[in-house]
């Protein structure tokens, strides 16, 4: 009874372990499953080509290029029907290729197998003769990944369960279980590359610890004493991430299942450098292996590319220390949103998360081919040459350019693409060999097509931002502006107070010339002379011409006495000073009533402070959803129907007119429409375009790769004059520009346009005269319209947008400009000011008769007085 049990189990076993093959039914087009499917060196390129359950070849000889001495052919090896190949290699020096995979639909099992190339034969097709070594002794595997050493002779093959070497020259291979090198048994090979003494290979082990199931990434040293014995793992590192990050919650519960997602990447450099590619982390890390006995693995740097996937999907070393890094872009659940391949100098600038490649694939000067799918799935190098393959089956093979070229992409429509040497743009250069694009000139550098090895330097006071073409010279960056802030009213704006003010101020200077009180003063001093005179006069009682020159003195002054009406001889000296003060006071009145309106006026050289007017200013934001006055209506229409013609200036740019074109928005659809003038004089392409109406939207495309250094946009308008209605000519320009930086290839300027309406009221009559002008406000931020020299190598567009929008503001702004004083006020406080001129000397003297008057009285009384007791004690004697 119990061998019929262990029978059944057996079968049981038998049938899971058939049934398991059974499953195994891979998508025969999918390039994205299973392996590495394309390989290269610097004699073929190989594609496998799973089609039809018959396998073959796609085989491209060297040189990569679509001249007729470049050849392909497709092959196939006997018996391929029920193969599918996980993945192909090749070694470096060697003129065959390994590949590996596993039998499928009713068989079971594993192959290797060596394609080796003869090149007496006459027929691509046979000139390939093949060799399979198979093993039946393991299931199905979902990670099975070979390598080849240097030399191309020695291929090596692990998986979970087994390992082998396969001798391709004696054609002998030797399989042995994987738990006899693997120090955790679970251990599950994603991706490896092999160099002459040791090997690097990148997996998932279990944690045993966990109650679920967990898989962790680690990477294996794997030495190799010799290519004939079993390797072993000398070293090994397990990327650990940071608490608290996404990468951090990760279990990666089913890596043990074949997934696209959980693919690896590996690839050594000649000098011993390790780059490390794991997409379901967004990481590449970086390590270098010592060449001491016994060697060692050294972490250096890992490149993180946010929380998303897809970072190091595939990875290549290049010459001289250059690498390329196919960076997929991946949600966290797998869905596909961009490719792109980072090629970086390793070597020279090292590698971090804050690196900036030497250039970007597809970038504005290498654009994908048209047949060509977005979604790139390995690269492999030759390592000059870098060949990608994208998820449709096609090939782009890329190949190295000299100093001063890059590799410009040759759309033929044949398969694969081929690159070819293209000098470098207007603007760039390139200073090494490779398969990069060039470099943007730095700023104060310059490449005008002529030095695209090295950029050459400007000259002085020329603006030469990244990317020059040309010096340029400051003044094409002039921003002119129409409009300054309106005046504030002064301090006063009474009458009364600006005349007392300017009448009895007294400066330095300037101000002490035209100061009315000075000169006052003046005659004042004179008018005090000759009251001495008189003084004099008085007291020579004996010479009666004296006596008769101070009465007749004294009967002039009392005639000029203005202050006392005729009563003190001294009244008509002060009045005489009371006049020249009056006088400067209706010559200061007169010239001020004609100091308005400020723009027909000058400087008021006839007070002490030039900027004196008579005029007060008002200014307010008013809503245009209020109806304008009868008197505003004709500006405001004079206003709405101007014809605005835009002015864009494209600075240090070789782009020319043959690659603009003009949209305009037109409700929501966007309409073709023509420029007014375009040319391109002295590296500026000046485009004039005159607008259908003032809200428009315009679109600017530039069809081409050219750079452009800065941007300066104006409007103008032809103005409009009438009785009492002045429409102002319109005409400003705003640069933008940033030193050390280049426009961005998708840039949007916003224009708000506000009605500025000055009213300025009549001196005499009631109708005011009006003005009016639009004024600009551009609400684009700088910053957001260029590009540093690292931003710019991840440009991608090989066009550029320009989007100019033009709205108007709900408001506008009124002025409103009126005089202080009219005539009629200037007249009135011009007679008052003189009746208080002359009230106030007459208070003056009133005062002094009331006081002066009894004290005489007094003094003559007393002086009396002591005259007569003397004369009687005279009389006594």
């Amino acid at each position: 009874m119990a061998h019929y049990s262990r029978l059944a189990v057996l079968c049981l076993i038998l049938l899971f372990i058939d049934n398991s093959y059974a499953a195994f039914p891979p998508s025969l087009l999918d390039y994205n499953a299973y392996g590495v499917k394309i390989a290269m060196n610097g004699y073929f390129l190989v594609e496998v080509q799973n089609d039809n359950y018959s396998p073959g070849f796609l085989v491209q000889f060297a040189p990569y290029n679509d001249t007729p001495a470049s050849v392909q052919c497709t092959i196939t090896f006997p018996n391929s029907i029920d193969h599918y190949i996980y993945s192909v290699t090749m070694g470096k020096s060697q003129l065959q290729f390994f590949f590996a995979g596993e039998l499928i639909n009713t068989k079971n099992g594993t192959f290797i197998g060596v394609a080796k190339y003869n090149a007496s034969s006459s027929s691509c097709v046979t000139q390939f003769t093949f060799t399979i070594q198979y093993f039946y002794n393991y299931e199905h595997q979902e990670y099975y990944v070979i390598g080849v050493e240097p030399s191309g002779r020695y291929a090596y093959g692990f998986a979970n369960k087994f390992i082998f070497i396969f001798d391709s020259f004696n054609i002998s291979l030797n399989v042995w279980n994987g738990n006899e090198t693997w120090p955790d048994h679970s251990f599950i090979p994603h991706a490896i590359d092999i160099t002459n003494n040791f090997s690097v290979i990148a997996g998932f082990i279990r944690n045993s610890v966990d109650a679920i199931a967990v898989y962790i990434p680690v990477i294996y040293l794997i030495n190799f004493s010799s290519f004939t014995n079993h390797p072993y793992i000398v070293d090994q590192y397990r990327p650990n991430a940071t608490a608290d990050t996404w990468q951090y919650l990760l279990t990666n519960s089913d890596a043990d299942t074949y997934s696209a997602k959980y693919d690896m990447s590996v690839s050594i450099n000649n000098n011993g450098s390790v780059l490390v590619g794991m997409q379901f982390i967004n990481r590449v890390f970086l390590f270098s292996v010592s060449r001491s006995n016994p060697i060692r693995l050294y972490f250096i740097s890992r490149n993180t590319n946010g929380r998303s996937l897809g970072n190091g999907k595939s990875v290549a070393w290049l010459d001289n220390g250059v690498a390329a890094i196919l960076v997929n872009t991946y949600s966290l659940n797998y869905q596909w949103t961009s490719s792109e391949i980072y090629i970086y100098d390793i070597q020279t600038y090292g590698y971090n998360s804050n690196s900036t490649p030497l250039s970007v694939f597809p970038n504005q000067h290498q654009v994908l081919p048209l047949s060509f799918s977005s979604i790139f799935l390995q690269i492999i190098s030759s390592p000059s040459s870098l060949a990608l393959l994208d998820d449709q089956g096609n090939i782009l093979i890329m190949n190295p350019t000299p100093s001063g070229y890059f590799p410009a992409i040759r759309d033929s429509g044949s398969m694969p693409v081929f690159t070819a040497p293209r000098k470098c743009f207007p603007g760039t250069f390139k200073s090494q060999s490779g398969i990069h694009d060039c470099s943007i000139c730095p700023s104060g550098t310059k490449n005008s097509g002529n030095s695209s090895i090295q950029c050459v330097a400007c000259a002085a006071n020329s603006f030469c931002p990244l990317g020059s073409v040309s010096d340029i010279p400051l003044s094409a960056l002039t921003t002119t502006t129409q409009v300054i802030a309106y005046p504030k009213s002064p301090e006063s704006t009474i009458f009364d107070e600006i005349l007392l003010q300017n009448m009895f101020h007294i400066g330095s200077g300037r101000c002490l010339v035209v100061s009315p009180v000075f000169w006052s003063l003046i005659v004042a001093a004179f008018a005090i002379l000759i009251a001495i005179l008189m003084f004099i006069l008085k007291h020579r009682v004996d010479h009666p011409q004296s006596r008769k020159l101070r009465q007749r003195l004294k009967c002039i002054f009392k005639h000029t006495d203005l202050i006392g009406e005729g009563e003190l001889w001294i009244g008509g000296l002060v009045s005489f000073a009371v006049v020249v003060l009056v006088s400067f006071a209706y010559s200061f009145s007169h010239r001020y009533l004609y100091q308005y309106p400020i723009e027909t006026t000058s400087d008021s050289y006839f007070a002490c402070d030039p900027s004196l007017r008579n005029a007060k200013f008002q200014t307010n934001l008013q809503s245009l959803s209020i109806p304008p006055t009868d008197a505003e209506q004709k500006m405001f229409y004079l206003l709405n129907n101007q014809t605005f013609t835009l002015h864009l200036d494209f600075v240090n740019t070789l782009a020319n007119c043959d690659i603009i074109s003009l949209q305009v928005l037109y409700g929501t659809r966007w309409s073709t429409i023509r420029w007014l003038s375009c040319s391109n004089v002295d590296s500026i392409l000046f485009l004039t375009v005159v607008l259908p109406y003032q809200h428009a939207s315009i679109r600017i495309y530039i069809s081409d790769t050219q750079i452009i250094g800065a941007l300066r946009v104006g409007l103008s308008s032809a103005g409009h004059e009438d009785e009492h209605y002045n429409l102002k000519e319109l005409n400003f320009y705003q640069a933008f520009y940033k030193y050390g930086e280049v426009l961005t290839q998708n840039l949007s300027i916003n224009i708000d346009m506000t009605k500025v309406i000055n009213e300025t009221a009549a001196m005499v009559g009631e109708e005011s005269d009006y003005s009016g002008i639009y004024i600009p406000t551009f609400t684009t931020d700088v910053d957001s319209l260029f590009l540093t020299q690292d931003q710019y190598v991840y440009s991608t567009s090989a066009s550029a947008l320009l989007t100019v929008v033009i709205s108007e503001t709900p408001y506008y702004v009124k002025n409103l400009q009126q005089p202080i004083a009219k005539l009629s006020e200037i007249i009135f406080h011009n007679i008052l000011f003189t009746i208080v001129c002359l009230e106030i000397f007459g208070l003056i003297f009133l005062l002094y008769k009331l006081i002066s008057t009894p004290l005489r009285h007094l003094y003559r009384s007393r002086y009396a007085a002591k005259h007569k007791t003397n004369n009687d004690r005279i009389c006594v004697f």
